[in-house]
């Protein structure tokens, strides 16, 4: 019968000298040849035999969480770079256009890195960096006022922005959400007329300035000076604004104004091209375009104003936050989710926004459905409360 011994020295494997080529078995305590007597390290001795000795389980997990530091670290930049920065480096604007949920990839790949190595522990910052990735980088809205803020009394409207697009929409489908969302007030953006079911609609009943993009089912009382068409060597569109003043049937008078401001989306194209010459003049024209609307807007005095147009730049571009110190963003205010309405078969930015004055307040805010256009609808409920009876003069006592 074999012996203990013997079954132990057939089942262990064996080593083979580098110097002689003698073999010998693998135990801890056989640190010489048998063969030439030639000291071997541990080391050399787990290569001659084929295994390598096994990576410390601490360190593996070591580099895991080096890594997710390092990967908290970027997207704290790119935070930075976009809310300081801003277009004043055109590396943000690609930035502020890039699908951000993007960002959760690598996030995914690590905690999955984590939990094959048994460190659940690491998922602590995992899901932190998670949560900053799906709420401030992706722009997610809650609105707690939404949910369970009290009810605000006045007159209440609707509006919708919408860009058609270049081509035909679905004219039908585009008619029912309105109908079915009570819209009151629209703000058009491109080729208003291209699509005759919708205009024929329109022209019953709704009320329209001489440009076609602005459409109320309350009367128009005032058509207001539209912004002037301002040309550009390069051919770059000029930014549109028209503005016009309607009457709700209670007396309430407001201002409406749609605003659709020229796209980036040339230099944008050019950048992954290869051309990066092409974005930073095509930024700095938004931004001349842009201070033509604040100015056009804030010329209208301290009166009730709404505005629905396509800026073609997400809320949190640095530059926007010159409108944001007028006006409220809507889905900023009283949106839940993300908002994004462009592309329109997969959105993943949101460049059409509703503003109001600081008379109104926003009640509700969302997207409304695909009608064929690259665009998606945004839709908001606004209220704007009685103005304060003025005080009565009481008299002096004598």
């Amino acid at each position: 019968m074999m012996t203990e011994s013997a079954r132990s020295a057939i089942s262990d494997p064996f080593w083979r000298c580098a110097a002689c080529g003698t073999p010998n078995p693998s135990r801890p305590y056989l640190t010489q040849c048998l063969g030439c007597g030639a000291s071997v390290s541990a080391s050399d001795i787990a290569a001659a035999s084929g295994h390598e000795p096994a990576r410390p389980r601490h360190r593996r997990g070591r580099s895991i969480a080096i890594a997710t530091w390092v990967y908290a670290l970027f997207l704290l930049t790119i935070l930075a770079l976009i809310y300081w920065v801003g277009e004043d480096w055109w590396g943000v604007t690609i930035l502020l256009f890039v699908p951000r949920w993007l960002y959760l990839g690598p996030v995914i790949a690590l905690a999955l890195a984590s939990g094959l190595r048994w460190r659940p522990s690491h998922w602590i910052l995992q899901g932190t960096i998670g949560l900053v990735v799906a709420g401030p980088l992706m722009g997610l809205s809650f609105s707690t006022a939404r949910l369970w803020g009290p009810r605000v009394e006045g007159t209440r409207v609707r509006i919708l922005t919408y860009n058609l697009g270049p081509g035909p929409i679905d004219s039908h489908r585009l008619i029912q959400m309105i109908e079915r969302e009570r819209i009151d007030l629209i703000c058009l953006q491109e080729n208003v007329e291209i699509n005759l079911a919708f205009k024929a609609y329109l022209d019953r009943g709704w009320y329209r300035d001489p440009s076609k993009r602005l459409a109320s089912r309350y009367p128009i009382v005032a058509n207001l000076e539209s912004l002037n068409v301002q040309s550009s060597n390069d051919g770059w569109y000029s930014a549109q604004l028209d503005r016009v003043r309607v009457r709700t049937p209670q007396g309430v008078e407001f201002v409406v104004v749609t605003v659709h401001l020229p796209t980036i989306r040339p230099g944008l194209t050019g950048v992954l091209e290869g051309n990066l010459n092409r974005l930073p003049p095509q930024i700095q024209w938004w931004r001349i375009q842009l201070g033509r609307v604040v100015s056009s807007l804030s010329a209208l005095g301290n009166v009730p104003v709404l505005v629905g147009g396509d800026f073609n730049m997400p809320s949190d571009d640095s530059s926007m936050a010159t409108l944001r110190s007028v006006f409220r963003f809507g889905f900023e205010d009283a949106g839940l989710g993300y908002g994004y309405t462009r592309p329109s078969r997969v959105p993943w930015f949101r460049i059409d926004h509703l503003l109001a004055s600081p008379h109104w307040t926003f009640t509700r805010c969302w997207v409304g459905i695909d009608c064929g256009s690259d665009h998606l609808p945004l839709i908001a409920e606004v209220v704007l409360p009685p103005a304060p009876a003025p005080r009565s003069a009481v008299p002096t006592p004598r």
